[in-house]
């Protein structure tokens, strides 16, 4: 027996994350082994139509809101945009996708949208733009960003977005007409961009492309079509909600933004996870 060696201390490693602890209960989002789809297929109740864009047929898939919450970029919008796209980049698209992403989906993976390359909802299967419902509560970055991250955090102040910095943190104070900025005129183009990329190569030439490859297209992209848009005076325009339209597919108002820029009021009522 080595001197100072008591065999009834416990290991130091027990009960710590180097032998395991806390593996069981990291916070993840829920996947069930019966259904091997990407959280974002999974929709609860939604409106879902089909609508003619630019000569093409696209379905629309729009999931309520939480209270709180809203939809930046509404079907009226999506439709006036995707109009002055070229016809052949429109034709790639089959649905776009409105949804309501869970706290935990918030918290884990935050986006403004996803180019989903084979979307699968039951009867469905296509390609998809999904663009998530958004709140006004801030972001809050470390205050020390990847050259990608600097770039991003110049896009969402031309967009509007109020950017506040200390020696830590940088915090990002959305406002309702800034998130539709984003939504609308960026991210909307910028998913449409990734699926007119993936067109353009065989699906190994793709896997074999780095991420920073499939960014900078993508943004380019939307960037490009955007200045040609505005040059051509169709962007930006108001929101201008189609009462007929709403009424008809089962939209509501509060879903979305209203004419002025701003959240419509709603009753205030529990909200689920």
């Amino acid at each position: 027996m080595r001197p100072g060696w008591n065999p009834v201390r416990r290991n130091r490693n027990i009960g710590t994350p180097a032998q395991g602890h806390g593996e069981d209960n990291r916070l993840t989002i829920p996947e069930s082994r019966h259904d091997r789809s990407f959280f974002y297929e999974r929709l609860g109740p939604c409106a879902t139509f089909t609508q003619r864009v630019n000569g093409h047929h696209l379905r629309f898939f729009v999931e309520p809101t939480r209270t709180g919450w809203f939809h930046p970029c509404s079907v009226e919008d999506a439709m006036g945009l995707l109009s002055h796209v070229p016809a052949q980049d429109l034709a790639i698209l089959d649905f776009i996708v409105m949804r309501q992403p869970t706290r935990k989906q918030r918290v884990l993976r935050p986006v403004w949208g996803r180019a989903v390359f084979q979307f699968e909802l039951a009867p469905h299967v296509g390609t998809a733009i999904v663009l998530e419902a958004q709140h006004l509560a801030p972001t809050v970055w470390r205050n020390s960003l990847a050259p990608g991250d600097q770039c991003e955090l110049d896009r969402l102040q031309a967009d509007g977005h109020q950017v506040r910095k200390d020696r830590r943190t940088i915090e990002i104070q959305p406002t309702p007409a800034s998130l539709r900025n984003t939504v609308l005129y960026r991210t909307l183009l910028h998913e449409l961009g990734h699926h007119v990329d993936y067109r353009r190569f065989s699906p190994e030439e793709w896997d074999s492309r780095t991420s920073a490859q499939k960014e900078d297209y993508a943004h380019r992209y939307a960037s490009e079509h955007c200045a040609r848009l505005r040059q051509a005076g169709a962007v930006p325009f108001d929101p201008q909600p189609f009462a007929a339209l709403r009424q008809e597919k089962g939209l509501k108002d509060e879903w979305f933004l209203s004419p002025h820029g701003t959240v419509e009021p709603r009753p205030c009522s529990p909200s689920t996870t």
